[in-house]
């Protein structure tokens, strides 16, 4: 199949609501985070914690489509409905947890008692990569995104007017945290490759989101593309800790972002196989509750534990306690994905589009604005 007949064009990308492609990568990245958590010692030689800095890069792509997209569709980008989608998008369902693994921790009146109650001020203001070990370690991931949405959006919107100011504002972003990581003078609460995933999956939006540039990259929307790739991928992922001893955490972190950023378009493009293969029901099924997954997976372990303890069976980190402990968290997810996740996220798109059209209308009656970009709504 010819590079023409797999790539899809600009329209055809602008049309796209739903990238069904990358929640089957959501999929994989869960899943290679499962496996570095219980898979035992052999899973833990891949390297499967990169799955969190997979999934950074999709967020930096992804909010950043977001919000260029709403500019050039109503004239502005709502920074007031971008974060009711974003706090109704995420954080119920973390609240929900920590409550969850409080209370479990005051019954249990143990070491997680203790370390729950100086981790709280720390959870309760996503600062959570400052805290100390406590059960809900795996939050840190939580408010490393927040940060980068509290900045990101602000500059793409005031600095971001043209292509090449959007480009330059993540060149001097990353050229900032390369700074600071080489330095080692970044303070505690900044670990600057936890952001470079972002800035990669925010100038690939950039790239893709005008003709001209998106030209640049519709040659890796070809079935060529993975077969470069993810050989490439997987020696990081196998070779990581021989990959930093070259390039150093930050430039290998830094590699694995590009190269993750790189296989994206050929998932944007459905039509080659790899977009098809994640663009799977099953997979996006997964993808579509990995959220949940993420935040409940040491939650649904320790009930594996307990539960095979009962009935007198013991097993320990590997094959059957990482299948296990994914099957009871997909179970639970989806539960919480129906009943409580998705309505809160439904509700908050709802707000958010309120708060829009009511901007806009205030807009429209001081004479304000682009009125063919209003004129779309």
């Amino acid at each position: 199949m010819s590079a023409r007949g797999t790539a899809i064009s600009f329209e055809d990308f602008q049309s796209i609501r739903n990238f069904a492609a990358l929640d089957g990568l959501r999929a994989v990245a869960v899943f290679l985070v499962f496996a570095a958590h219980m898979g035992g010692i052999a899973a833990s030689k891949f390297s499967g914690w990169l799955g969190v800095h997979a999934f950074f890069v999709l967020s930096g792509f992804l909010i950043t489509t977001l919000l260029l997209r709403e500019r050039d569709g109503t004239g502005r980008v709502s920074l007031k409905a971008f974060y009711i989608r974003r706090t109704t998008r995420l954080v119920p369902l973390y609240l929900l947890i920590y409550l969850v693994v409080l209370a479990q921790s005051y019954l249990a009146q143990d070491a997680s008692w203790e370390q729950m109650k100086v981790a709280t001020p720390y959870y309760l203001t996503l600062c959570n990569e400052l805290a100390p070990y406590a059960p809900l370690v795996v939050t840190w991931t939580l408010s490393v995104e927040w940060k980068y949405y509290l900045v990101w959006p602000t500059l793409i919107t005031v600095f971001g007017l043209t292509t090449r100011s959007r480009l330059a504002t993540v060149g001097l972003c990353m050229a900032a945290l390369a700074a600071l990581g080489l330095s080692g003078a970044q303070p505690d609460w900044l670990s600057p490759q936890n952001y470079i995933g972002m800035m990669i999956g925010s100038a690939l939006a950039i790239l893709m989101h005008t003709p001209t540039t998106f030209g640049w990259v519709r040659g890796l929307m070809t079935y060529r593309a993975p077969l470069v790739i993810l050989p490439l991928l997987f020696i990081v992922h196998r070779r990581f800790p021989l990959v930093t001893s070259y390039i150093g955490d930050l430039g290998a972190i830094t590699l694995y972002g590009l190269l993750v950023g790189l296989l994206l378009p050929s998932l944007i493009a459905s039509r080659t196989f790899m977009g098809k293969a994640l663009g799977a029901k099953w997979l996006v099924f997964i993808g579509h509750r990995s959220y949940a997954m993420y935040l409940i997976q040491y939650i649904a372990a320790h009930a594996v534990l307990d539960v095979l303890s009962v009935i007198g069976v013991v097993i320990v980190n590997g094959p059957a306690l990482l299948l296990l402990s994914f099957i009871v968290s997909l179970a639970i997810s989806d539960l919480l994905y129906r009943w409580f996740e998705k309505p809160i996220t439904d509700w908050g798109h709802r707000w958010a589009k309120s708060t829009k059209q009511a901007a806009l209308s205030r807009t429209a009656a001081t004479g304000v604005g682009n009125p063919a970009a209003r004129s779309l709504l």
